[in-house]
């Protein structure tokens, strides 16, 4: 929170996390507004990178949203609010790939949808090294995936992302050890 700017005072873009969520429990919709703008981007970022498709992640941060919303009410700021918000969006990602239930793909079928997305500007914002990235990444089994995006991309701690991942500092330090040198394997060409 900026300097004289109370708990209950300033514009919300102003306030601080966990003022805004205590606002949002009591059904402030422009404080979760404002907490839905400020983490949204990072929610569909990893739901994006786990569900490896853009209208299933927009379907989990939806879900991940309105389930914050009805139990903002019970957040107590143990932790953070974006380390809590990750969590929830984690875990309606794995919701929506369990209700989707994928047709197998031939090997070479994957490849081909991963080489042409579904996004016409691809082509043209990606080079080949991104390119060469996104496909090592989602070769990576989901938790290194996600702990990988977590650590690297979102600079979170080891201890949020256990929290995040419900799991240990040492679970998430041994999947990053395995997603960097499975990374630099598939990616040795580039060096």
């Amino acid at each position: 929170m900026g300097p004289g700017v109370s708990e209950g005072s300033g514009l919300p873009e102003q306030l601080d996390d966990l003022v805004l969520a205590r606002r949002a429990g009591l059904g402030d919709r422009v404080a979760f507004g404002v907490i839905a703008r400020r983490h949204g981007p990072v929610m569909y970022r990893l739901a994006r990178r786990v569900l490896l498709d853009d209208g299933d992640a927009e379907e989990a941060v939806q879900d991940a949203l309105l389930a914050a919303w009805r139990h903002l009410a019970d957040f107590r700021g143990a932790a953070a609010l974006r380390s809590w918000l990750l969590r929830l969006t984690l875990n309606k990602a794995h919701n929506v790939r369990r209700k989707r239930r994928p047709v197998p793909l031939e090997a070479d079928q994957h490849l081909a949808q991963t080489a042409t997305g579904d996004d016409p500007a691809h082509g043209i914002i990606e080079n080949e090294l991104v390119a060469a990235l996104d496909d090592a990444l989602a070769g990576l089994p989901e938790p290194q995936r996600v702990a990988w995006l977590l650590r690297e991309v979102d600079e979170l701690s080891y201890d949020e992302i256990a929290e995040i991942m419900h799991t240990s500092r040492d679970v998430v330090r041994g999947l990053l050890h395995r997603a960097r040198r499975r990374l630099a394997e598939r990616l040795a060409a580039w060096r």
